[in-house]
């Protein structure tokens, strides 16, 4: 599995994989507008990831990335750079999620350790927080397998919905 930015000329499977957006997941594309072209939404990335024109409600910059495996994009991470007041401490450093088609597989486990080895060696984060709904079963398995340390459980003030918070830090 690699993470990173889809480029130019896999726009075609850019485009599969946006049409395979579950309605489940309407922030499986954060940043991006039907009417956008891959470069205009690569752009809008790098911005993000800069901390430039950050997002309404967004106060740090973000990397989000792609997950390829054989060139088909399976799934994607988002990595907050620092926890922004007030969701970041809710919303953690680092979210993923895999297209429907690809789930059972473990590319989510895959996925977020690479976004966890993005943050601390790319990022400089040493410690990151990833939170899940606490009826989410197969993430709560995901970040334990990752080296999740549980730390505690809250409501979510966006919906009242149970989250629980855990931090990773690097393994030896």
């Amino acid at each position: 599995m690699e993470l990173r930015l889809p480029a130019l000329h896999e726009e075609a499977e850019f485009r599969r994989a946006v049409a395979a957006v579950p309605a489940d997941n309407p922030t499986f594309l954060h940043f991006h507008r039907a009417d956008m072209s891959l470069a205009d939404y690569l752009d809008v990335l790098r911005q993000q990831a800069l901390g430039i024109d950050p997002a309404p409600g967004r106060e740090v910059a973000s990397t989000f990335l792609f997950a390829f495996v054989d060139g088909r994009i399976v799934g994607r991470a988002s990595i907050r750079h620092g926890l922004d007041y007030p969701l970041g401490p809710m919303m953690g450093h680092i979210g993923y999620a895999v297209l429907p088609e690809f789930r059972g597989h473990g590319h989510a486990t895959e996925i977020l350790r690479l976004a966890i080895l993005h943050a601390q060696t790319q990022l400089g984060i040493p410690r990151v927080l990833v939170t899940c709904n606490s009826g989410n079963l197969a993430s709560i398995r995901v970040i334990e397998k990752n080296g999740g340390v549980f730390a505690d459980e809250c409501n979510d003030p966006r919906n009242g919905m149970r989250e629980r918070r855990y931090w990773i830090t690097p393994r030896d």
